[in-house]
């Protein structure tokens, strides 16, 4: 067993998690943020995952600034390591390098440098596995894989998360925080599903009666409200310690407009996860609606058929486009370590099927009928 170093030095990118779950797992007592000149994707995420684990007190890690280094020069990424090691004073045998993140070169260079001055290394799978090498002697030896625990992560704020990975310049509200008040944390969970059968029904159910709301914005109510505030406190009521909902994203940092809406976004399990849910009657469905009205009074369809037959296919054109711009923002939010839901009324149609099994990572689409067994099933996966 490798006792956990002192010091890491960690490349910055734009995914957050696989800072954040190695932090979490070895609690360094400071942290060296490199970053190439590439301000998107590294600069800035660096900038962002300096602030973050800086104001985490559950973290309690001292965060050097911030240190640029080349990132297409094999030597120069490793002479830029030298000069920074020297001038810190570090002792080697409590420094280590994460080299998750970063290019391919910079990952190379880093292990190489890491393994040439005798510092530990270690590099974090998808998986959450957690991969750790040391070195002597001329010599690399590999730890056995480690699955990380990830649910000591579980109270770390979901907001916090998804600025610190897109930037606060974009996020024009955090919403509603959703937490279950004292009521809601006795309810049933057949209560909670009889409710949500109701929904089902589009019966008007309100789900407030059993939630702290905590928001500066006041906002009308919408149809579909219920169905969000329903799947929130059923996932409150899973173990999600909170929720936010309705959270509003800019297309960049100078607009006012509003870009694009996430309906619920929690983080649970060492992992990020947006819901998107949809309880409309899609416009295939109204025009049946439609016809099944028109016969009721008399009118002879045949007549008609071919324009119904035009309009039909149009519609759902549209709805599958629609659908598939909603699977598209949840899976990119989610990012590579996220997770992203779909709650719908009806299943969807197989084009719309096919793009949300082939995002990366999956969006897993849930009938509102069956939404407790299925959210039980991912909130315990193990991943």
């Amino acid at each position: 067993m490798i006792d956990p170093p002192a010091t890491i030095f960690a490349f910055a990118s734009k995914q957050v998690w696989p800072h954040v779950l190695t932090l979490m797992h070895f609690r360094p007592k400071r942290l060296i943020l490199l970053h190439s000149r590439e301000r998107d994707e590294s600069e800035e995420p660096a900038r962002r995952l300096r602030e973050f684990v800086t104001k985490t007190r559950d973290l309690d890690i001292v965060v050097d600034p911030l240190e640029t280094i080349p990132d297409d020069n094999f030597t120069a990424i490793q002479q830029k390591l030298d000069t920074i090691f020297a001038q810190k004073q570090l002792p080697v045998e409590t420094s280590a390098v994460n080299f998750t993140g970063g290019n391919k070169l910079m990952a190379m260079a880093a292990f190489e440098w890491a393994r040439g001055r005798g510092l530990r290394a270690f590099y974090l799978e998808r998986n959450n596995k957690l991969i750790q090498f040391k070195f002597g002697h001329s010599q690399i030896e590999c730890e056995p894989p480690i699955k990380l625990n990830v649910s000591g992560t579980n109270d770390l704020d979901a907001i916090e998360l998804l600025t610190c990975q897109l930037g606060h310049g974009v996020l024009r509200s955090p919403g509603e925080r959703l937490r279950l008040n004292e009521k809601g944390e006795k309810i049933p969970l057949a209560q909670v599903n009889a409710e949500l059968r109701k929904v089902v029904r589009h019966d008007r159910v309100d789900f407030r009666k059993w939630l702290d709301i905590d928001t500066n914005k006041a906002r009308e109510e919408r149809e579909g409200d219920g169905l969000e505030y329903g799947v929130a406190v059923l996932l409150l009521r899973l173990g999600v310690p909170q929720v936010y909902r309705s959270v509003e994203f800019k297309p960049n940092v100078y607009s006012q407009l509003t870009e694009g809406e996430l309906d619920l976004v929690f983080n649970w399990s060492g992992r990020l996860w947006v819901v998107d849910c949809k309880d409309k009657v899609g416009g295939s469905q109204k025009l049946e609606n439609l016809k099944t009205s028109l016969v009721a009074n008399g009118v002879n369809l045949t007549t008609v058929q071919q324009h119904f037959d035009t309009l039909a296919e149009e519609l759902s054109e549209k709805d599958i486009k629609v659908l598939r711009e909603d699977l598209f923002q949840v899976s990119e939010v989610g990012g590579l370590l996220g997770s992203a839901i779909a709650v719908r009324s009806v299943p969807l149609p197989q084009q719309a099927k096919e793009f949300a099994d082939s995002r990366r990572p999956k969006v897993e689409v849930i009938l509102k009928d069956e939404l407790e067994k299925r959210l039980r099933q991912l909130l315990s996966k193990s991943y």
